[in-house]
């Protein structure tokens, strides 16, 4: 099976963008238009409350998606090993990170949830020179149901009995 979760990342990049314009042109219109002066006498409050408004709209979508991990995870294992791909989805740490583990070796895996169930994390485990050894978790967060699903039954398919 193979597939990637492109259409929710596109989603999510978009999404901080358009934020982000928002955010900027409603603080630049009560800077350089008369805007302002309307607002206050419309509804009595000042610009500067507008202005963090606006822009804590902004940073708590974007802190929300940087607590989540949200990344792009590509998943493949129609050869021999097992391929999962992926990079997180914020300015910070784009590191591209892959990893592949032949079925052989592959003996399990497990699902961590932090913050709340904010951050979901995927663990694999492998067989390496007569050892378990855990892989960095990987943010699985931004997957849909289907996708996680998915992903887990695949899994499932090649953890030893």
């Amino acid at each position: 099976m193979k597939f990637d979760n492109e259409q929710t990342t596109i989603k999510i990049q978009m999404q901080k963008r358009i934020m982000a314009v928002i955010s900027a042109v409603l603080v630049a219109l009560l800077f350089f238009t008369g805007f302002d002066s309307f607002l206050v006498g419309l509804i009595g409050i000042p610009r500067w409350v507008f202005i963090i408004l606006f822009m804590s709209f902004f940073v708590v979508f974007y802190t929300y998606h940087l607590l989540a991990a949200s990344a792009f995870i590509s998943y493949n294992d129609e050869e021999n090993k097992i391929v999962l791909r992926f990079y997180q989805l914020n300015l910070f740490k784009s590191d591209k990170i892959s990893y592949e583990i032949p079925k052989r070796d592959f003996t399990g895996f497990k699902i961590n949830y932090k913050l709340k169930k904010l951050r979901e994390e995927l663990v694999l485990f492998r067989r390496y020179q007569g050892n378990i050894v855990k892989y960095p978790p990987i943010p699985i967060s931004a997957l849909t149901k289907s996708e996680r699903s998915k992903l887990i039954k695949s899994l499932d398919k090649f953890v030893p009995r």
